[in-house]
């Protein structure tokens, strides 16, 4: 009996550590313009469509460059030109209790979250979300890091990176604020021209005479169309997406 059930243990255990450190794909490359490339096992590969993506990868974007990342939860990662973001965290289920976690080392990028309570870390920020669209752009301005967060859809909740710093301040769709290292979060304000260009990517989305009510539209618009059909990420989660870049 011993001899049976010690490589039914090993056989288990070799299951959950696979699961745990993100073995299987949780999403897919869907569009590419330009040059990305995927970091993982301290390795660089070069990014193409279709390629997948497991946890604890790094999405890096070069100049003049932009991808797409479709997860199983229906979020997507729109990432901008000269970006880098980790998967940090990504657990999915059907309950409330999926989570992904996306860190923003530098660069912009527009999340679509889907079914999962997502949260987006940067080097002065954390932001929670479910269901919303939200642009971010973070870098360094002075000598000081700087994050600026612009909702396009739903509400997003945000709380300084420090731990001394404390409170929260929710953005609603227009609007945006921005967090510099070592300071409060400032009350949001109405979305720039300039941002809310810059939330494009470019090649469309949400502009500076959009109404408030039609920026949800603006912004999914921007990341779907024109269609094209592409491979679903799962079979467990059927999705039909296509994005084509101007």
């Amino acid at each position: 009996m011993k001899k049976i059930v010690f490589p039914l243990l090993v056989i288990c255990c070799i299951s959950i550590v696979t699961v745990a450190n993100g073995a299987e794909d949780i999403g897919k490359v869907v569009a590419l313009r330009g040059q990305a490339q995927i970091e993982r096992n301290k390795q660089e590969l070069a990014a193409k469509v279709q390629d997948g993506i497991l946890m604890i990868d790094t999405v890096a974007t070069k100049e003049a460059s932009k991808t797409k990342v479709l997860f199983i939860d229906d979020s997507v990662l729109t990432v901008g030109e000269k970006s880098r973001v980790v998967i940090k965290e990504f657990v999915y289920g059907k309950d409330d209790r999926s989570k992904a976690v996306f860190n923003l080392i530098d660069g912009k990028m527009r999340s679509v979250v889907g079914r999962s309570n997502t949260e987006v870390q940067t080097p002065t920020l954390v932001a929670a979300a479910r269901g919303t669209v939200i642009y971010f752009e973070t870098g360094v301005k002075n000598s000081v890091p700087y994050t600026t967060v612009l909702c396009l859809e739903g509400q997003v909740d945000i709380r300084s990176i420090d731990p001394t710093i404390t409170g929260t301040v929710t953005i609603t769709p227009g609007m945006m604020t921005t967090v510099s290292s070592g300071q409060a979060i400032g009350s949001p304000v109405k979305a720039t021209e300039d941002a809310l260009s810059n939330a494009a990517l470019p090649g469309g989305g949400a502009t500076s005479n959009a109404p408030t009510n039609s920026l949800a539209n603006a912004g999914r618009a921007a990341l779907m169309s024109p269609l094209i059909p592409q491979q679903p990420v799962s079979k467990t989660t059927p999705v039909k997406i296509g994005v084509v870049f101007p």
